[in-house]
């Protein structure tokens, strides 16, 4: 059984500095790696932006990164980052999506935050031969993130964006990929990474999209609520509001097509449902009624996930989003380094 949760806090709302909230969901709990403790969202009445609150404190949230992404983990996140197919697909769709605003080419230096094993990285030094470093929390994904066979070796940080030792307007592109939720500050990480971009830099964010349909289906076993290392639910609308405050122009804006969500989402519910496993046990699938469930999702994501997974993306209704910011006043001219 895991030990008593972490004391939590209730911070004033990143975006206005609001201390005014009105509670949208409560009894949300950690049902991915079913750490003990449960959280509400509030939503903030100044400008509407949806947080966890309360929250572990920023000493306390080390406990639910605690063999979350590398650890036990760590093998199985690794292979899914840098070898599989839907891993790789995954980074190449959102190679794609950058390149609506501008591709990237060998003049460009990527900096991803939140890289974890480095999947994106690959992804884009392979595509494009740019230079890329990555910075993550996660110790254990940065000792074994990817690095090129050849070429110039991708330098990688440990620790968050004001750690990073860079200077101001070294960096062409900055990416948070299913980050900037996790940031106790994301309105100071993006003021943060505008300060590193060179003229006509882009910053590409993409994180969960509270006004997904799957999100309203399932409640607090929506799989991208995870609960509570995301700390800030972003609509497209709070999510652009927090960049042009941070000072981007948004030149972007898209959900995305994440076949990740509503059939997994409906695996937490039913374990919820079936008690299976245990609540403060790690899941598992240790019966021959537990297989049996696994596999029953497994032949839906295959016949549902994905066919709803693109209706919803063409509705604009899916579980997760992208926009992406220039600095403002920056012209739509490739920057040289």
């Amino acid at each position: 059984m895991h030990a008593s949760p972490p004391p939590q806090a209730s911070p004033p709302c990143p975006l206005c500095g609001g201390q005014a909230f009105h509670v949208v969901l409560e009894g949300a709990r950690d049902h991915v790696w079913r750490k003990p403790g449960r959280f509400a969202l509030a939503r903030c009445e100044g400008c509407a932006l949806v947080i966890t609150r309360p929250r572990p404190t920023l000493e306390g949230l080390g406990f639910y990164y605690d063999n979350a992404y590398s650890g036990q983990s760590e093998e199985a996140t690794r292979h899914f980052q840098l070898s599989s197919r839907l891993g790789r697909w995954i980074s190449r769709y959102r190679l794609a999506v950058l390149a609506k605003v501008r591709p990237l080419s060998p003049a460009d230096h990527l900096l991803d935050v939140g890289c974890s094993y480095g999947g994106l990285i690959k992804a884009a030094v392979e595509a494009s031969g740019c230079k890329a470093s990555g910075v993550d929390l996660d110790e254990g994904s940065i000792r074994r993130a990817y690095q090129p066979s050849a070429g110039p070796p991708v330098a990688y940080h440990h620790g968050t964006l004001d750690d990073l030792d860079a200077p101001p307007g070294g960096l062409s592109v900055i990416t948070f990929m299913e980050s900037l939720e996790h940031h106790p500050d994301p309105m100071a990480a993006l003021r943060r990474a505008a300060s590193l971009l060179a003229e006509g830099g882009l910053c590409f964010v993409e994180v969960p999209n509270f006004n997904g349909l799957w999100r309203r289906v399932f409640g607090r076993f929506w799989l991208p609520l995870l609960i509570p290392q995301h700390l800030t639910h972003f609509t497209p609308q709070s999510l652009a509001a927090m960049m042009r405050a941070a000072g981007f122009e948004v030149r972007h804006q898209q959900t995305m097509f994440y076949p990740l969500e509503g059939v997994a989402s409906l695996g937490l519910a039913l374990a919820q449902c079936l008690r299976t496993p245990p609540f403060g046990a790690p899941p598992s699938w240790r019966t021959p009624f537990d297989i049996l469930v696994f596999l029953l999702l497994l032949a839906l994501y295959f016949v549902f996930e994905i066919p709803s997974q693109a209706l919803l993306h063409l509705l604009g209704l899916s579980g997760h989003q992208a926009a992406i910011g220039a600095l403002k006043g920056s012209s739509d001219e490739q920057p040289r380094k």
